[in-house]
């Protein structure tokens, strides 16, 4: 069961074991799928589009900070 941390309520969505058993089952298939040559074109793909977006949006792909913000913690 999941605690909700905002007010340690127990939800009873789905339980801890039910998440492994699916991760179990799931993590073959997506292993193969980015160990594929399609895989590593598409994630590469995802890379530079995700480094496009946080370059157009002046945030530091490294710790995702957005550069105003960077200089407000080193003033």
């Amino acid at each position: 069961m999941r605690v909700n941390e905002s007010n340690n309520d127990v939800s009873n969505a789905i339980p801890d074991d039910a998440l492994e058993a699916l991760a179990r089952c799931l993590y073959p298939a997506i292993l193969a799928y980015f160990e594929s040559e399609s895989g590593k074109r598409e994630f590469a793909e995802w890379q530079m589009s995700k480094a496009s977006l946080n370059e157009a949006l002046g945030i530091d792909g490294l710790s995702g900070m957005k550069s105003i913000d960077r200089i407000r913690l080193a003033g």
